[in-house]
C-alpha cells in the first residue's frame, strides 16, 4: 500500500517544464557574431528563423550579449563641420553612411563642433546657436540644450567636453561636461550638465599655468576623473575634472611641444598619454612613485614607419594621428594621401581609404543590428549602443 501511494505522489507530480523549441534555437542564435551581416543570413534561412530575428526582443538580447565591448564598426569625421559616418568594414559587412545621419529640424552643416563620444552617445556643440546636442546614432534619437548663458563665447569660451552615461544603459541618464578659457586666457573652467534634473552646475574654475588657447582632443576617463590636454604656445598641460568631488585641477606635462609632434591623452588602469613625433610613437602612463609622488614614466616606442613602409611602401616624412580608439587600442593614422588604422596591439595595419584631407576621426563601437521586415529585407539600421 505504501509503495502505490508513493507512485500515486510521483504520478501527481508537476511535470517539469522545458524550453519550447523556438527558446533553444533563440539562446543559439544569441552566439552568432556580432557582425552587420550575421543576422541578416540568418533570416534567410527558413521563415522560422526570420521570424525570431526580426524579433525587437531578439535584437535587445543580441545587443546586450555583445556590448562589452562591442566592435569597432567604423567612425565619425569631423568635417567640415558635420558629423560624417564612413563604416571601417568590409562587404558584407560595410554599413552604408546613410544609416548614421543627424537629423535636426533646422539641419545646418558646417556649424557642429565634435567633441567626442562614449557609450553610444555622441556630443556636439553648436557654436553659432550657443547649444549642444546629444545624439545617439543608434536611435536618432537627439536632446539640444542650450548652455549657461554666462558662457557667451566672448569672455568666456567653450573649446572641449565630454558625454558620460552607464555602458549598460541603453536610454539611461546621461551628464554632460564642458570646458573652456576665460579671463583672457588666462583661466580654465567647467560645467556639468545632468539630463535627469535638466540643469547646469555653477561654473567651476582653475588658474592656467600659462596662456591656454585650446583644448584639441576629446576628454579621457581614467578612474573616475575627466582629463584634457590643454594647449598654449608651444607650452602643453593637462586639465583634470573630479567627478565625485566636481572639481578642477593641473597636472604638469613635463615635455616640451616639438615641431611636427602630436601628443594626446590615453585611457586605462591610470592616466596614460602619447607623443606621435614625425614617426615614432611614444607611450607614457603617469605612476606614483615611492613617496607618494606622481611622475610620467616611458613605457613603449613605436618606430611606425617600420610597420607600414614593408607593405604600403609609403613616400613618408611624418606621420598624422586622426583618432584612437582606447578600448581595443586602435589608431586611425594619415600618410601619403591614405588612412590606416593600426592596431597596437599585434601592429597590424590596414589601409581603409584613401583622402587627401586631414580631418579628425572619432571611432564609434556598436553591436549593429540592421532591422528586417518579415520578409527579411532590410529597412532603417537598429544598431545597438557602445
Amino acid at each position: 500500500m505504501n509503495r502505490l501511494r508513493h507512485r500515486r505522489a510521483i504520478s501527481l507530480a508537476p511535470p517539469v517544464t522545458l524550453p519550447d523549441d523556438d527558446d533553444l534555437l533563440s539562446e543559439i542564435l544569441l552566439h552568432l557574431p556580432p557582425r552587420p551581416s550575421s543576422l541578416p543570413r540568418a533570416s534567410l534561412v527558413c521563415k522560422r528563423w526570420r521570424r525570431l530575428v526580426t524579433d525587437p526582443a531578439f535584437h535587445r538580447r543580441f545587443r546586450a550579449r555583445h556590448r562589452n565591448p562591442p566592435p569597432l564598426i567604423g567612425v565619425f569625421e569631423d568635417y567640415l563641420g558635420y558629423p560624417f559616418f564612413r563604416s571601417v568594414l568590409d562587404p558584407p559587412d560595410l554599413i552604408p553612411r546613410e544609416c548614421f545621419r543627424l537629423r535636426l529640424a533646422e539641419d545646418e552643416g558646417g556649424q557642429w563642433h565634435f567633441y567626442g563620444c562614449r557609450h553610444g552617445r555622441l556630443l556636439l556643440f553648436n557654436r553659432a546657436k550657443n547649444e549642444i546636442v546629444v545624439w545617439v546614432p543608434d536611435t536618432g534619437d537627439h536632446r539640444q540644450v542650450a548652455v549657461p548663458p554666462e558662457i557667451d563665447g566672448k569672455e568666456k569660451i567653450i573649446w572641449n567636453g565630454a558625454v558620460l552615461s552607464a555602458a549598460t544603459a541603453d536610454d539611461g541618464p546621461f551628464r554632460v561636461v564642458l570646458v573652456g578659457v576665460a579671463g583672457n586666457n588666462t583661466q580654465m573652467f567647467a560645467c556639468v550638465y545632468c539630463s535627469e534634473s535638466g540643469k547646469w552646475s555653477d561654473l567651476i574654475s582653475v588658474a592656467a599655468p600659462f596662456l591656454v588657447f585650446f583644448f584639441r582632443d576629446p576628454g579621457i576617463l581614467a578612474g573616475n576623473a575627466l582629463y584634457w590636454m590643454a594647449y598654449g604656445e608651444r607650452w602643453l598641460t593637462v586639465l583634470q575634472f573630479d567627478l565625485d568631488k566636481q572639481t578642477l585641477s593641473v597636472i604638469e606635462w613635463p615635455y616640451d611641444s616639438e615641431p611636427y609632434s602630436q601628443t594626446w591623452l590615453t585611457e586605462g588602469d591610470c592616466l596614460g598619454a602619447a607623443t606621435l613625433s614625425r614617426s615614432s610613437l611614444q607611450m607614457w602612463e603617469r605612476k606614483v612613485c615611492s613617496g607618494g609622488v606622481a611622475k610620467w614614466v616611458l613605457q613603449k616606442t613605436y618606430e611606425l614607419k617600420n610597420v607600414l613602409n614593408p607593405e604600403f611602401r609609403l613616400k613618408i616624412g611624418y606621420l598624422t594621428k586622426l583618432g584612437y580608439a582606447q578600448d581595443i587600442k586602435v589608431m586611425f593614422l594619415w600618410a601619403d594621401h591614405s588612412v590606416f588604422m593600426l592596431q597596437l596591439d599585434t601592429l597590424q595595419a590596414k589601409k581603409v581609404w584613401e583622402s587627401c584631407v586631414i580631418a579628425p576621426i572619432h571611432p564609434y563601437a556598436s553591436t549593429y543590428v540592421a532591422v528586417l521586415s518579415k520578409e527579411g529585407k532590410k529597412s532603417e539600421a537598429s544598431p545597438g549602443r557602445n
